[in-house]
């Protein structure tokens, strides 16, 4: 790994790769024999591991993306429904005791 070379975390390796994480989690020693680090601080991952591996430049092909895991539909679900909820506060605290809206 040299000093000025990009260094990715988990995440980021995936997004720079367009592979999902669990192809990453299943190829933790391949990764990490070419010069990846994982440990307690997360994934780092150089630019030249990826390069090594030949997940550079490459692209899954048309309608392989995964569907999202059930987990990050749920993530998602989460959001949505905090997203909604902040704006039923701001409309409830817009509102007086009686109803009307307040000026």
């Amino acid at each position: 790994m040299g000093s000025t070379e990009r260094v990715y975390s988990l995440a980021q390796a995936a997004t720079v790769t367009g592979f999902s994480l669990g192809k990453f989690r299943y190829n933790k020693a391949a990764l990490i024999e070419a010069g990846a680090k994982v440990d307690a601080e997360g994934w780092r991952i150089p630019h030249s591991t990826l390069r090594q591996l030949g997940w550079i430049g490459v692209k899954p092909p048309k309608g392989a993306v995964p569907e999202p895991s059930a987990l990050e539909r749920a993530e998602l679900r989460i959001a949505e429904l905090e997203a909604e909820l902040a704006s039923l506060r701001e409309q409830q605290s817009k509102r007086s005791v009686f109803g009307f809206k307040r000026k």
